[in-house]
C-alpha cells in the first residue's frame, strides 16, 4: 500500500501547491495594486513591491486551507475522472483506507502550515510593515529584535515593545544638541497615544549641562514628539499576525495587568487550531470526489472550492466576532467552526459508504 500512499499524496500535495501559488499570485497582484494608492514620498512603487513580497508569507497563511480545498477537489476529481479511484476500490481499497492516504499528505501540509504561519509569517511581516512604515513617514527607523530605534528632529527614540493596542513599554527618549551634545534623557516604562498627544507614564527625566545633571521623576508626562501615529500604525501588527508563542506572552501580560485579554486569547486558539483546518479541509473535499459530484468538470470543482472555502472562512469569522460580544470561551469559539464542518464531512462520508 506505500506505492499507492505515495501516489495519491503526490497527487495531492501537487494539486495543492499548484492551487496555492496560483491564489497567492492573485493575492499578491492585488496587494500590489492597492499599495499603488498610498505612494507618497519615499515610498515608492519598487518599495511598495519590497512591501507586497514580504507580506506574502502572511497572505499565503491566510489562504492556505482554501488551497488545499482546490487542488485537492481538483487532484483526486482528476483521478475519480480517470477511473483510477474505481479501479483502487475494485482492487479491495476501502473509501476509508484512500481516505487515509489523503491524510497522510495532510499531515505534512499542516506541517508546513505551521512552519509558513509560526516560522516565516510573523518575522517578515514585521520586517515589511518597517519598510512601509520608514518610507511613508520619512522618518530613519530601524528595528533591532522586537525594539524600535526612530529619529524625531533631534530626538532619538527607542521603544522595547509595540502591542497590538498600539500601546508603548520600554520607551528611552535621547536629546541631542546641534553639536550633538546629550542634553536631555527621558525613559519611561509605558506611552499610550490619547487626545492626540503621547502620555507617558512612570517617567525619568535628566537633564544634562556641562557640570552636571539634574533628575526629575514623573507619574505622568506628555510628549508629542514620540513617534508618529501613522507610522505607529504601520509598525504595529496585528493579533492575528503574531506568533503563538507571541500572543501568549501579551495574554499573560493582559491578565497580570488585570486588562481584557478576550481578543487576544482568542487570536491565539485560533493559531493553536488553524493548522488543523487543512485536515478539515481535506476531509469536506473527499465527499464530493466519492459522490455524486464526481463526474463535473475542473470549472464546477473549482466554483465548489471556492464557495467551501468562502463558507469556511465566513463562518469562522462570524462566530470569532459573535464569541468575542457575547463572552464565549475563546476555546470554544475557535473550535466551533472546524467541529461543523468536520461533523458535515463525515456524515457524508458516511452516507456515500
Amino acid at each position: 500500500m506505500n506505492i499507492i500512499d505515495r501516489y495519491i499524496g503526490k497527487a495531492v500535495l501537487i494539486g495543492s501547491l499548484l492551487a496555492f501559488l496560483v491564489l497567492l499570485s492573485l493575492s499578491a497582484f492585488f496587494a500590489f495594486i492597492e499599495q499603488l494608492g498610498d505612494l507618497k514620498g519615499d515610498y515608492t512603487a519598487l518599495k511598495a513591491l519590497e512591501y507586497v513580497l514580504f507580506v506574502l508569507p502572511r497572505k499565503g497563511y491566510e489562504i492556505f486551507h482554501t488551497s488545499i480545498l482546490l487542488g485537492t477537489l481538483l487532484s483526486l476529481g482528476s483521478l475519480a475522472n480517470n477511473s483510477e479511484l474505481v479501479v483502487l476500490r475494485a482492487a479491495g481499497m476501502s473509501i476509508n483506507r484512500i481516505a487515509w492516504s489523503v491524510m497522510k499528505a495532510g499531515l505534512l501540509l499542516m506541517l508546513a502550515a505551521g512552519i509558513l504561519g509560526e516560522v516565516v509569517a510573523p518575522p517578515a511581516e514585521n520586517y515589511a510593515q518597517k519598510i512601509r512604515a520608514s518610507a511613508i513617514s520619512g522618518s530613519q527607523s530601524i528595528r533591532s529584535g522586537s525594539a524600535v530605534w526612530s529619529k524625531n528632529g533631534q530626538n532619538y527614540i527607542k521603544v522595547d515593545k509595540i502591542y497590538p493596542d498600539s500601546r508603548l513599554s520600554g520607551i528611552s527618549i535621547f536629546t541631542f544638541d546641534n553639536k550633538f551634545h546629550l542634553q536631555r534623557m527621558i525613559s519611561a516604562k509605558n506611552a499610550i497615544y490619547k487626545d492626540d498627544t503621547w502620555q507617558l507614564q512612570a517617567v525619568t527625566e535628566t537633564q544634562f549641562n556641562e557640570l552636571n545633571f539634574t533628575q526629575k521623576q514623573f507619574a505622568k508626562k506628555q510628549w508629542d514628539g514620540l513617534m508618529q501615529p501613522e507610522m505607529l500604525d504601520t509598525l504595529t501588527v496585528k493579533a492575528q499576525n503574531l506568533s503563538i508563542v507571541s500572543l501568549f506572552k501579551y495574554v499573560q501580560y493582559l491578565q497580570q495587568n488585570q486588562l481584557d485579554s478576550a481578543q487576544y486569547e482568542l487570536a491565539f486558539w485560533m493559531k493553536v487550531v488553524k493548522p488543523f483546518s487543512v485536515l478539515v479541509m481535506l476531509l469536506i473535499a473527499l465527499p464530493f470526489v466519492f459522490g455524486s459530484l464526481r463526474s463535473t468538470s475542473v470549472g464546477q470543482r473549482l466554483v465548489l472550492g471556492v464557495l467551501l472555502g468562502l463558507g469556511f472562512h465566513l463562518f469562522n469569522q462570524a462566530l470569532n466576532h459573535i464569541g468575542v460580544g457575547y463572552g464565549l470561551n475563546p476555546i470554544v469559539s475557535a473550535l466551533i467552526p472546524s467541529l461543523v464542518f468536520v461533523m458535515g464531512g463525515m456524515f457524508a462520508l458516511k452516507r456515500i459508504f
